[in-house]
């Protein structure tokens, strides 16, 4: 994958955060983890989708633009 395609899909990520692309954001996403309150196995999108709605009640979040992509 080029640098590039890299970039667009965190791009992506960002846009369909700031926008609430709810399904847009799952074609984007795969979240590993242990270290921190939502970790755990999240597998396809019916995963991902539990996650959110957790995040979304126990977390308080915000989506700032970000300033710049660096790959």
């Amino acid at each position: 994958m080029r640098i590039q395609d890299n970039v667009q899909i965190v791009k992506d990520f960002f846009a369909a955060m700031g926008s609430g692309d709810q399904q847009g954001l799952l074609a984007l996403s795969a979240l590993p983890g242990e270290d921190w309150p939502l970790a755990g196995t999240h597998r396809g999108h019916p995963g991902l989708q539990g996650l959110l709605q957790t995040a979304s009640a126990e977390m308080e979040t915000s989506f700032p633009e970000p300033p710049e992509f660096v790959a």
